[in-house]
């Protein structure tokens, strides 16, 4: 998802740092400029971080990819024999991470998403305009 916690903890970050710019005294002495420093710092890259997320979203309309869907587990994946194609690998710690390849792309999905795909059935795939998160699995 675009908009999770994370941008809404940043706009509430954002919200709290104006707070502070106001009740912080002593501009007129030349300290308050000291102490408002670091909050400009933060709240500079707060803001770049909620504009670029939504640019993502401003793009266009969300993108998706229909097709059978074929989970391989743990074995080596096969060529481009599917149209959507799960697998896992393990990390050296046999942590499993698991993945979606789909339309010649690699993605790495996350155990709640990879519990929204059904294998052996047709799955559409919702992806950012930008086409580089999958923001949703429907089974057709």
């Amino acid at each position: 998802m675009i908009l999770d916690f994370n941008f809404w903890g940043a706009v509430v970050l954002l919200a709290l740092g104006i707070w502070v710019l106001v009740i912080i005294p002593g501009y007129s002495a030349g300290w308050g400029f000291i102490l408002a420093t670091p909050v400009i710092v933060i709240m500079g890259l707060l803001i770049w971080f909620c504009v670029f997320r939504l640019r993502v979203l401003r793009r266009g309309t969300l993108t998706w990819f229909t097709g059978f869907t074929h989970d391989v587990e743990r074995h080596r994946p096969l060529p481009d024999r599917y149209p959507i194609l799960l697998y896992t690998e393990m990390s050296q710690g046999y942590n499993p991470h698991y993945y979606v390849r789909f339309d010649g792309k690699r993605f790495q999905v996350y155990r709640d998403m990879r519990a929204k795909f059904q294998a052996e059935h047709e799955n559409t795939i919702y992806l950012t305009p930008n086409g580089k998160v999958i923001v949703n699995v429907i089974p057709t």
